[in-house]
């Protein structure tokens, strides 16, 4: 009897530990602190493991540009205040080199009232700054060669500038490709995307920068030009583009995050004949096969949200979503959201998104 009964006990735990550990390996979707400051159009990257909100702009009339940076800690899940930007922008893009924070381009903005709806004044910048974590300061770096808010990543230590829209250039929407690097405070060009594009996707697998979706080129009038599915691969090595399977389905202002090699690209937004609508769609590709899978949806379709990835886990901050006409606030986390291993049998697991809905 006390073998069968010792057998028992170990079958319970290997059971226990083997639905942990089912539990825990599942993705889903769950809430953490909301950032301090609601605002559009800023940028988010991670160092050391925190991630950094930088500038953008707020929800007011009159100089709506902001230069704030706020830190979040996702083991503490608490935001913290640092330096402010010299200069105050929006559609800034961030990178990180070697522990440092390139703040490149934006825009100042202003908003004001027009009869019963708005008008925006704005000037993009050809600002760079660079920011230290360690010491929290901030220098001036040379400027970009073609002012505008396009797609960005790192290669290497260079800074890749890819499309977008131009300050001082007639194009509404851009193809070409700036290299900045860091070692020597110059720029450079690279070889141009086959098309103009502004809100896509960058991200790096391998050495290599896959370019998705975004607006296209030429402008239609009241309309943000049409919405591309297209893929882009630049090899920096050969100094070429290749096109790839296509999304799903086309769209803008969504982000992609790279975990394990695949790339996970999250909501967006597209507008055909009617009105603009927000994508909650979660859509994989795998670079190795040239494939697309699909997975759970966002809670909310969103669009020019920020997504960053930490420990297997994408952070998404923010945003803009259907009915909402004020910037979200909002930090979501999709992934495994793994448990410690210290893990006590009887403690509360973390909440899903829609649990904390439901009981709103």
């Amino acid at each position: 009897m006390k073998i069968r009964w010792t057998f028992g006990i170990l079958a319970i735990c290997v059971l226990f530990v083997i639905n942990i550990g089912e539990l825990a390996a599942e993705k889903t979707w769950t809430q953490r602190a909301d950032m301090p400051t609601a605002r559009y159009n800023f940028d988010t990257c991670v160092v050391d493991g925190k991630v950094f909100a930088i500038g953008g702009e707020i929800d007011a009339f009159g100089e709506i540009s902001i230069a704030t940076v706020e830190v979040y800690d996702p083991k503490t899940d608490t935001w913290e205040r640092k330096a402010d930007m010299p200069t105050a922008r929006s559609s800034v893009e961030t990178l990180v080199v070697d522990g440092k924070i390139y703040a490149i381009g934006g825009a100042e903005r202003e908003k004001f009232p027009v009869g019963p709806g708005r008008r925006d004044r704005f000037e993009r910048l050809p600002v760079v700054e660079m920011y230290d974590p360690i010491t929290d300061t901030w220098a001036q770096k040379a400027d970009m060669p073609v002012w505008r808010d396009g797609g960005t990543c790192v290669v290497d230590g260079k800074i890749y500038i890819i499309g977008g829209v131009a300050g001082n250039r007639e194009e509404w929407r851009l193809d070409i490709v700036d290299v900045y690097d860091p070692a020597t405070d110059t720029w450079a060009k690279a070889k141009s995307m086959n098309h103009a594009r502004s809100s896509a996707s960058v991200s790096v697998v391998d050495g290599k920068i896959y370019v998705m979706g975004g607006n296209g080129w030429p402008q239609i009038p009241n309309h943000p030009g049409p919405f591309h599915s297209s893929i882009e691969v630049y090899d920096p090595k050969t100094n070429r583009w290749t096109e790839k399977t296509e999304m799903p389905a086309p769209k803008s202002g969504h982000t992609a995050s790279v975990i394990d090699g695949k790339i996970y690209v999250i909501g967006g937004g597209f507008r055909g004949n009617g009105p603009y609508m927000y994508l909650s769609t979660v859509e994989v590709y795998d670079p190795e096969t040239d494939r697309w899978t699909q997975e759970p949806d966002m809670p909310v379709g969103k669009s020019g949200h920020e997504a960053e990835v930490i420990n297997g886990n994408i952070y998404i901050f923010g945003g803009s979503a259907a009915g909402v006409w004020a910037p979200l606030t909002d930090v979501e986390v999709y992934g495994t959201d793994e448990l410690p291993q210290s893990v006590d049998p009887v403690g509360k697991l973390v909440e899903t998104w829609g649990a904390i809905k439901t009981r709103q």
